[in-house]
C-alpha cells in the first residue's frame, strides 16, 4: 500500500487558482470590458503553475482588441516560435503523460490554432505599421505549400496501395499548367485522369484547413498593390477557394475575390471589412464506453490467467471533444455600409463566412479521434502493468487486504484521468469579410451588430476611410458576443485606431 500511494500523489492536483482568473478575463472579454480582461490575464499569468502559452495568447488577442497591434504581432510571433519547440517530443513529458494523463505535455496547440497563429500576425501587421506584412505573406505561401505537400505525400501511398485509380480534380500546382490535362487555372485545380505513368495526386481540402483560406485572402490583400506580383496574387485568390471550398460555392463569395488592389478599375481602391465573430469553441471531456467494455475483458482476461488480480476498470477512457455550442448567426447580422462624402447613393456591404472555426474544430476532433484514443488505451493499460509489477515485486498475495488497498490506488488512479482539454480561448468563432470596390475619395462606412433578438446594443459606428487609386484599406472589428468590443482597427491606405465607445468630451 505504501508502494502505490507514491503512484496516486502523482496526479495530486497543483495550484489552480489561475483558472477562475482566467475564465473571469474571458466573461470580461465577452462583455466588452477589454481593459478588465487584460488586467485579469496579467494577474492570472503570475499565478503559480499557470498555463502561461495559453494565456500568452488570449493576451495577444486582447492587446488587438485594444488598439495595440505591434504589441500583439509581437506576442503572435514569439509564440508561434515557441509552439513550434514544443511540439518536440520530451521524454520526460511523454513519461509523466504515461503516468499521469495527456495534460502533462507542454500545449502546443493544434493544427487549426497554429494556422489561426501566423494568420493573426499577419492581421496585427496589417493594421499596424505593416512592415513585415509583406514577410508574412510569404510565410503563409510555404505554409500553405507544405500542408499541399503533406496532403499529396497521403494520398500517394493511398495510390501506391491500390486504394484510389479513378479520375480526380488535382491541384494545378502538381501538374503543368500549359499540359493538355490543365483545365482552369483560375480555381486553382485541374482535371487530369490517372495512370502509371501519370499518377497525379488527388487534392482535397479538409475542413481543418479552412484557416488557409484566411491566410490566402490576407496574402491577396497584401500582394495585390503591387503590379509584379499578379501571378502571386491570383494563386492567393485561388488558394481562398481551395482551402474552403464552402466559401468559393456561396452566392457573392466570387465578389471577395476580385477586385483587390491594382485589379480595381481606375480611380477606385477596395474597402475590406474583416469581422472576428463569436468565439471558438471550448473542449470538454467525452467518455468513450466501447473502449471501456474492451479493456474491460481485457483486463479481466488478465485477471484470470496471472498470478496477481488487477485494478477493476470503473472509469471509462476520456479524451476531449469540442463543446455542443449553438450555431453561430448567420453574416446578415452585421450590417453595414459606405457612403462618398461627395453625396453618392450609400452602397451595402455584404459579408461571407470565410472561416467557420466550430466546423473546423469539430472537423479537428473527428480527425484526431482514434489516435487520442489509443493514446488513452495505451496510457491505461501501462497504469495496469505497473500495479501488476508492483504486486509482483513487492509479494503482495491475491485477495488479502492489500491486495484490494493496491486495487483501490490504482482504480483511483485511473479515475483521475482528465483529457487535453486546453485551448486558445479567444480565438474567433468565425471570420467574416466583405469587400467594395469605391471611387478613390473619402468615405463614411457605418458599421453595427444586432443581438440575438435582432436589435442594435449598441448605436451604428460612423467610420471616416480614405480610398486610393489602385489601393486596399482594411478595416477590423471584434465582436465577441452580441456587440462591438475594443477598438476598431484600420490599414493599408488609412491608418488609424477608433475606440468602439470613444469617451465622452
Amino acid at each position: 500500500m505504501c508502494l502505490a500511494l507514491p503512484l496516486l500523489s502523482l496526479l495530486l492536483p497543483g495550484c489552480q487558482s489561475w483558472h477562475k482568473t482566467h475564465e473571469s478575463a474571458l466573461t470580461a472579454w465577452a462583455s466588452g470590458n477589454t481593459d478588465v480582461s487584460v488586467a485579469r490575464l496579467q494577474e492570472a499569468r503570475s499565478q503559480f503553475r499557470s498555463e502561461k502559452e495559453l494565456l500568452d495568447l488570449d493576451l495577444a488577442m486582447l492587446e488587438l482588441a485594444v488598439g495595440q497591434p505591434a504589441a500583439a504581432e509581437t506576442l503572435f510571433r514569439k509564440k508561434r516560435e515557441s509552439l513550434d519547440f514544443l511540439r518536440q517530443k520530451d521524454i520526460g513529458e511523454q513519461t509523466a503523460s504515461i503516468l499521469t494523463d495527456s495534460r502533462a505535455i507542454a500545449w502546443s496547440g493544434r493544427d487549426f490554432e497554429r494556422s489561426m497563429l501566423l494568420n493573426l500576425a499577419m492581421l496585427s501587421s496589417m493594421v499596424s505599421d505593416g512592415q513585415d506584412s509583406f514577410a508574412y505573406s510569404l510565410q503563409f505561401t510555404k505554409a500553405a505549400a507544405d500542408r499541399r505537400e503533406l496532403i499529396a505525400a497521403a494520398l500517394q501511398k493511398k495510390q501506391k496501395d491500390g486504394k484510389q485509380t479513378d479520375s480526380k480534380l488535382v491541384d494545378s500546382k502538381l501538374v503543368d499548367q500549359h499540359s493538355p490535362e490543365a483545365a482552369d487555372d483560375t480555381t486553382g485545380i485541374a482535371r487530369v485522369s490517372y495512370s502509371s505513368e501519370n499518377p497525379a495526386v488527388a487534392i482535397t481540402a479538409s475542413p481543418v484547413d479552412q484557416p488557409l483560406a484566411f491566410g490566402a485572402w490576407l496574402t491577396a490583400l497584401v500582394q495585390s498593390e503591387t503590379p509584379s506580383r499578379a501571378v502571386e496574387t491570383e494563386q492567393a485568390l485561388a488558394d481562398v477557394n481551395f482551402w474552403n471550398p464552402a466559401f468559393a460555392d456561396s452566392p457573392g463569395a466570387k465578389k471577395l475575390t476580385t477586385g483587390l488592389g491594382v485589379r480595381s478599375r481606375r480611380g477606385h481602391g477596395t474597402l475590406a471589412v474583416i469581422a472576428l465573430c463569436g468565439h471558438a469553441p471550448q473542449w470538454t471531456a467525452e467518455r468513450v464506453e466501447p473502449t471501456s467494455t474492451a479493456l474491460l475483458i481485457a483486463d479481466r482476461i488478465l485477471s484470470a490467467t496471472g498470478k496477481h488480480t488487477l485494478p477493476p476498470t470503473i472509469s471509462s477512457v476520456k479524451i476531449a471533444r469540442p463543446c455542443s455550442t449553438p450555431s453561430l448567426r448567420k453574416t446578415d447580422w452585421i450590417r453595414s455600409d459606405v457612403t462618398a462624402n461627395s453625396g453618392n447613393s450609400p452602397q451595402k456591404l455584404s459579408f461571407h463566412r470565410l472561416v467557420d472555426l466550430h466546423a473546423v474544430a469539430e472537423a479537428s476532433y473527428n480527425a484526431s479521434r482514434d489516435d487520442e484514443i489509443a493514446a488513452a488505451i495505451v496510457r491505461r493499460i501501462t497504469k495496469k502493468g505497473v500495479v501488476y509489477a508492483l504486486k509482483s515485486t513487492s509479494g503482495v498475495h491475491r485477495n488479502t487486504l492489500v491486495d484490494l488497498g493496491v486495487n483501490a490506488a490504482g482504480v483511483a488512479w485511473e479515475a483521475l484521468e482528465k483529457p487535453d482539454t486546453r485551448s486558445w480561448r479567444t480565438l474567433p468563432g468565425a471570420i467574416d469579410v466583405a469587400t467594395v470596390e469605391l471611387p478613390a475619395e473619402p468615405h463614411t462606412l457605418s458599421l453595427a451588430s444586432t443581438s440575438f433578438s435582432g436589435r442594435y446594443p449598441d448605436p451604428p459606428r460612423k467610420i471616416n476611410v480614405n480610398i486610393e487609386d489602385g489601393r486596399n484599406t482594411w478595416i477590423v472589428v471584434m465582436i465577441p458576443d452580441q456587440a462591438m468590443a475594443g477598438h476598431i482597427l484600420v490599414g493599408g491606405a488609412d491608418y488609424q485606431r477608433l475606440p468602439v465607445n470613444p469617451p465622452a468630451p
